[in-house]
């Protein structure tokens, strides 16, 4: 008697996983952006131990715009967008990066992001930090 409910109940989660599988599949596509281990100019990639947290910011750059003089004291993940972000960093030769391009951004070193086309230049930046640091530091 209860093996009956058994077969049932394993054919009913058979079903909802093969079902669940091909549900997973249609109109879905997954590509890669950036895996790495380093920054944009080769730094190891180190994350705090203790309290972390991740933000997430959309950044838009008008055309002749910048972003002005900063560094980060943490990781920040960049992914272009829309438009092309040209990033003068010190003692790093300058690196252009186009829509759908990602970066990491060098730890603790200035720099600034121009946009020189004329059209905005959009791209999501995701900081990986401690709760309560912040992800940019001006001077």
């Amino acid at each position: 008697m209860h093996r009956i409910p058994a077969v049932i109940v394993g054919a009913f989660a058979g079903l909802a996983l093969i079902t669940g599988i091909v549900w997973a599949q249609v109109g879905f596509k997954a590509s890669p952006v950036l895996q790495t281990t380093t920054t944009a100019a080769g730094q190891s990639i180190q994350f705090p131990q203790v309290n972390n947290e991740i933000s997430a910011l959309m950044v838009e750059i008008a055309p002749g715009g910048d972003t002005g003089r900063h560094k980060h004291p943490i990781p920040a993940f960049v992914y272009v967008l829309q438009g092309v972000i040209t990033l003068e960093e010190n003692g790093q030769p300058t690196r252009v990066y186009k829509a759908g391009k990602a970066f990491v951004e060098t730890v603790n070193t200035w720099h600034n992001a121009f946009n020189k086309g004329s059209t905005p230049a959009k791209a999501l930046v995701v900081f990986v930090g401690e709760k309560g640091r912040p992800g940019l530091v001006r001077p």
